[in-house]
């Protein structure tokens, strides 16, 4: 009986490739799957909520605090970057500046903030660092985050009311 030995090297045996390739690729895909992960993170939730049971609800004292002063704003945005525009009602003392933030809808990185400076009496004004061009939330603070108002604007809004009165855009 006659035997004949292989004496080719590891690396070209066909079964050393297909016992290494299928662990070496879920490893790979793994590491794929963790780094597209953390680079494309959601950050959805924007506001005071907390998570209850299986969902979220919101637990802002802010909110309450805002309609209990029967707050109203009316905000004008421009269609490029410029100025901003708010009028602020409501039985309260008018704060010295106000924060504006703009949350997109899903992609946390085309979020805005923009301090907003008593211009006279009612009136604010800031500064639009770029054009909204998709649907956003519209969050309206004090400093001290005392009170809050909420609403949404649309793609190509330049307009928006909110609290007292205001129907959501």
């Amino acid at each position: 009986m006659q035997t004949t030995v292989d004496n080719t090297p590891w690396y070209r045996q066909f079964w050393a490739w297909f016992v290494i390739v299928p662990p070496l690729t879920a490893v790979v895909a793994g590491i794929s799957t963790v780094v597209i992960a953390n680079r494309h993170a959601d950050n959805l939730v924007t506001g005071d909520f907390e998570k209850v049971g299986l969902g979220y609800q919101s637990t802002s004292k802010a909110r309450a605090e805002a309609a209990r002063l029967g707050l109203s704003a009316e905000i004008s945005l421009p269609r490029a970057d410029g100025t901003v525009r708010l009028w602020l009602g409501g039985a309260h003392d008018y704060p010295q500046q106000l924060d504006v933030r703009l949350a997109h809808a899903t992609q946390g990185d085309r979020d805005q903030r923009i301090r907003l400076v008593r211009v006279d009496g009612q009136r604010y004004e800031g500064r639009l660092p770029q054009a909204i061009d998709q649907r956003h939330y519209l969050i309206i603070t004090d400093p001290a985050e005392v009170w809050r108002l909420e609403g949404r604007i649309g793609a190509g809004a330049t307009e928006a009311r909110l609290g007292a009165g205001a129907g959501a855009p």
